[in-house]
């Protein structure tokens, strides 16, 4: 069988050769470059009329990368339209049947919509469905969770509370005694970089609303889990012991019933330290426990290796630490903590599962930085012809609309020349093949700083925030700068732009030059000094590659800062003597310049300075729109939308890092039930790749990746059911 992954690099070697064709001439002949794109319309044209579709959509985006035309963009659209009319169809049967009570053809009908709109949070809810009505709680539970991370607002609370209901196996104990409080917690733990001791939450703190709860709702399994976690919390990890135990008891059945035995089991063998050392251990497992809540990792390494400092014996704390070393991609230590945990470790069954860790570690680190390789080839391009960077120049095609010709200012205006704008179908097809590789990089080693800087990065192309920074703190725990591409010009003189890499550290802020615009030749010009080994200022950073020190950079000091703040789309960095304007680089959508939308957009990025180097003082700008902004847009505010949200995003992109990964460990654990379904069958797809290229069975790739995740997410608070959660079969995609 032909895999997918050829198919996508038979394409990219046919646009590569495009590109190449165009690098070697100095003046590109358009009837060629015309010729060429004809070429491939016709090969769409001839695979459109034999039905298949997305082989033909991924010619007509193969000829606008050569050269856009009106043709395949009408030719992209009449298919994505005719996909999606098919969806429809398909989703109009689908609850035809079900109604009828025929839900595992119900499920077919779905399946085959899925593969027309990958990643519709409709048709995913409409499979959960389906597999609850069929007794398959595993995978309604998997489409539960696939289809709240790509839901509506409204829709998400109800989903999320089935989930947990569905993952717990046990019907509501009685209806909700204080659904307020509640629906309250629920809606705290929804809040992004939560905090579990934030005096500001909705109730208090979400142990302090648990609490209550508590003596509110003693039968109800959510609660007495999500007691358990703040218990160890609190370093009483006797009492998180009985509260799982108890939680247990009132859920039997539930999907994660081992894993909470095995942490029940953790609890009571800390518990039993005995003396002022065991206080201390305990003390310290507390804190990591915090910390994962945080993803501060490092601090969390920390914990441990403080706690194996004050008990050297203890096998539990080479375990973990073995397991987060193994996170990062870090063979050698991961080798030393798990050969350490072996000779401590009593329990056979323990120490095999030791040894299913290391036997193919080396393995796993081929696998990954192949995968990293193809990811890196793939953004590299993107970034450099958006970015304009060459060694020999190349022009530009930015153009402006009327409205940004009327009204941008002089340094946007010059800003948005610099940047060359490739085809939005063409990026989003690139970027979701990278996305591909890298999901099952992050799969090895989720904590990767090679994997999660490059997944950051798309997540910033679909202004999806909360994930990228999920990304970053995996970066920043390692101790390597959060870093975005942008375009950059001094206060002073708004026509010299330079296109810029931003590496955002705990200490400073490093501008690293990639070229400079020339206005009067219309191209990009390389600096004196190549910045890395790719002209990007060395796009994937690691301990073996670490962020290039020569590069033509500046270098500024929180101490040297006098503010950061948000102006429209921009971010400005205020000197003493100079300010810098950074636009930064989104590849798939023109960025609104004014407005509530533009100043949403440039607040996440002066967000990013507050969070990684810690400048606390920058100031972010008003989001909402003014009075005299709406009447001077009019009824353009619909055209450009007043959500930086609206920008570009899809579906795909909306996924988390972490629900992709559980997503592959569920799809490992049942592999013959999940496959099925266009995302389902991707993601097994990826499995026996993995599987494949590490000589290792399924089942034990699945335990690998399961403990890996326990270790680096750690114990997860449980969304409280409020009531019967009844969800209607959804026709809309």
């Amino acid at each position: 069988m032909t895999r997918p992954w050829i198919l996508g690099f038979c394409g990219i070697l046919a646009v590569a050769f495009a590109v190449w064709t165009l690098a070697e001439s100095s003046q590109p002949d358009k009837k060629q470059l015309e010729s060429n794109a004809k070429q491939l319309i016709a090969q769409g044209k001839a695979l459109e009329g034999q039905g298949k579709l997305a082989e033909a959509k991924d010619k007509y985006i193969d000829a606008e990368a050569v050269l856009p035309t009106n043709e395949a963009l009408d030719a992209i659209q009449r298919i994505n339209d005719q996909q999606k009319q098919e969806a429809l169809s398909l989703l109009s049967e689908a609850h035809r049947l079900y109604d009828e009570g025929k839900y595992a053809e119900s499920l077919d009908q779905l399946r085959q919509g899925l593969d027309r709109q990958p990643g519709d949070a409709s048709i995913e809810q409409d499979m959960a469905m389906c597999y609850l009505k069929l007794g398959d709680r595993a995978n309604g539970e998997l489409y539960l969770e696939m289809a709240a991370a790509v839901s509506d607002e409204k829709d998400k609370p109800k989903l999320l509370e089935l989930d947990s209901v569905t993952l717990m196996g046990s019907p509501l104990a009685g209806p909700s005694a204080d659904p307020p409080a509640a629906s309250a917690f629920n809606d705290a733990y929804r809040q992004e970089d939560r905090d579990a001791a934030d005096p500001r939450a909705p109730g208090g703190s979400l142990c302090q609303q648990t609490a209550n709860l508590k003596t509110a709702l003693p039968a109800n399994p959510a609660v007495l889990f999500n007691a358990a976690k703040c218990a160890q919390e609190d370093a009483h990890q006797a009492d998180a012991a009985s509260l799982l135990a108890a939680y247990i008891k009132l859920a039997p059945d539930a999907l994660d019933r081992a894993d909470a035995e095995a942490q029940e089991e953790s609890w009571k063998s800390l518990a039993g330290l005995p003396g002022t050392v065991g206080e201390a251990v305990r003390l310290h497992y507390a804190n990591a426990s915090r910390y994962l809540d945080y993803r501060r990792y490092d601090r969390v390494i920390e914990e441990y290796e403080a706690a194996a400092t004050a008990l050297p014996d203890y096998a539990e704390t080479e375990w973990q630490l073995g397991l987060l070393y193994e996170a990062y991609g870090d063979v050698a230590r991961t080798r030393e903590h798990l050969a350490r945990f072996q000779q401590l470790e009593k329990d056979p069954a323990r120490d095999a599962a030791a040894t299913a860790h290391l036997a193919n570690l080396e393995r796993r680190r081929e696998v990954y930085d192949a995968n990293i390789a193809d990811a890196q080839d793939i953004l590299t391009d993107l970034l450099q012809s958006s970015l304009g960077i060459s060694t020999e120049g190349a022009k530009h095609k930015g153009k402006l609309t009327h409205r940004q010709r009327r009204y941008a200012s002089a340094r946007y205006k010059a800003e948005t020349r610099a940047t060359e704008k490739l085809p939005a179908p063409y990026v989003q097809r690139e970027l979701d093949r990278a996305r591909q590789d890298l999901d099952s990089a992050a799969a090895l080693f989720p904590l990767g700083a090679e994997a999660n800087e490059m997944i950051a990065l798309i997540y910033l192309e679909g202004n999806d925030w909360p994930d990228a920074y999920r990304s970053y703190d995996a970066v920043a725990s390692q101790g390597f700068p959060a870093s975005f591409y942008a375009q950059a010009s001094s206060g002073e003189d708004s026509k010299e732009i330079r296109a810029t890499k931003v590496e955002v550290g705990p200490h400073a802020i490093r501008l690293i030059t990639l070229a400079t615009y020339n206005p009067s030749k219309k191209i990009s010009e390389a600096p004196d000094q190549s910045a890395g080994d790719d002209d990007l200022g060395n796009l994937v950073i690691s301990a073996k590659l670490p962020p290039d020190p020569n590069a033509e950079a500046v270098t500024i000091k929180p101490e040297d800062l006098k503010g950061i703040a948000t102006q429209n789309n921009f971010v400005v960095l205020k000197m003493a003597k100079e300010r810098i304007f950074l636009a930064p680089l989104n590849m798939l959508s023109t960025v609104p310049f004014e407005g509530g939308a533009a100043r949403t957009y440039g607040n996440e990025y002066t967000r990013l300075f507050i969070r990684y180097l810690g400048f606390e003082d920058a100031k972010l700008g008003k989001e909402g729109m003014t009075t005299g902004e709406k009447f001077k847009l009019g009824f353009e505010i619909a055209r450009i939308g007043v959500s930086a949200a609206m920008m570009g995003v899809t579906a795909p992109m909306a996924y988390g890092s972490a629900v992709r990964m559980v997503e592959l460990v569920h799809a490992l654990n049942v592999f013959h039930e999940v496959a099925q379904g266009a995302r389902a069958v991707n993601i097994a797809d990826a499995s026996i790749s993995l599987a494949d290229d590490l000589h290792e069975s399924q089942e034990t790739l699945g335990r690998t990746m399961s403990d890996e995740r326990r270790a680096i997410m750690g114990m997860q608070f449980k969304f409280i059911p409020t009531g019967p959660a009844a969800l209607k079969f959804k026709e809309k995609v």
